[in-house]
């Protein structure tokens, strides 16, 4: 059962090269880089003949990026990571273990790790999503859920439609809960493979950023992503009036918290600008300004 692997990097050549290295060398490994680097695609390329690096010479965003990179896949299944999530042979092995076994019974997969138990426990993305206690106790092989993080998704291919994985307007947040929104309409299966234990260093995919700017980014874009993507499936007016009081708060934070915590005034401010550029239909991909 051949299954490809994609991998989303963006600046971050010790990570890339140390996600790859314990991969082994069975596969064939895409890798599709969110930056003009290319010294990284010679030096991945140099030291893993089963890699192809795409360069995208400007940072698409993790969606976007990830759907040229599946417009490149050829088999049935496929494994998509970032640079953080470490999965090494006998893992991977695992994996094509519980596809055969499943075969097309599911869409969307993922290994168990973490802050995957921390994303379902407390999912507060969708209303309409049913929150899952996963834990590493679970003796059965496989639980059902209704929503699976972006960072380790095993995509049944087949079954993915208009061979476009993600919606491209989202630049950073909420990629994965859309694609999982889809997926449950559609009345498909998404898994959590509970015996397939992995490893994933949240929030440390990017390098050379000062973790002040990147907060900046996360909280421009999460809100961002949240006015878009309850738009999207409920309509504008419900999704304004979901984050009215947000909008209100973010702003009054914004105008009188500078002098008490520049801290709190910045978290503020970015998520009000980030709100406010969702509702007037400012594209997310104007965050990334915020990292240069």
């Amino acid at each position: 059962m051949d299954l490809s692997i994609l991998i989303i990097s963006y600046k971050s050549l010790p990570k890339l090269d140390r996600c790859i290295s314990q991969l082994g060398n069975g596969h064939k490994v895409t890798v599709i880089e969110n930056s003009n680097n290319y010294a990284i695609k010679e030096n991945i390329e140099k030291k893993f003949s089963f890699c192809e690096v795409v360069i995208n010479n400007r940072n698409l965003g993790y969606g976007a990026a990830a759907n040229i990179g599946f417009k490149k896949i050829n088999t049935d299944f496929a494994l998509l990571i970032n640079t953080d999530t470490l999965i090494n042979e006998t893992e991977l092995i695992e994996i094509k273990n519980e596809i055969i076994k499943n075969g097309d019974g599911f869409t969307l997969a993922s290994p168990i790790y973490d802050d995957l138990i921390d994303f379902s426990k407390n999912n507060e993305f969708d209303k309409n999503f049913i929150k899952t206690e996963l834990n590493y106790k679970n003796t059965n092989n496989r639980e059902k859920v209704e929503v699976i993080k972006g960072c380790s998704l095993i995509i049944n291919c087949k079954k993915i439609q208009d061979n476009k994985l993600f919606d491209d307007n989202y630049f950073f947040f909420y990629e994965e809960i859309d694609l999982c929104k889809r997926i449950k309409d559609l009345n498909e299966n998404i898994y959590v493979f509970n015996k397939i234990k992995i490893k994933h260093g949240n929030a440390e995919a990017l390098d050379g950023n000062s973790k002040l700017k990147y907060d900046d980014f996360r909280n421009w874009n999460y809100y961002w992503s949240r006015f878009y993507y309850h738009k999207k499936h409920y309509g504008f007016i419900k999704s304004f009036f979901l984050h009215f009081s947000k909008l209100l708060r973010f702003l009054f934070n914004t105008c009188f918290m500078y002098p008490f915590s520049k801290k709190q005034f910045r978290t503020n401010k970015y998520r009000f600008l980030g709100l406010m550029s969702a509702i007037l239909n400012i594209k997310s991909e104007n965050s990334d300004k915020i990292l240069n």
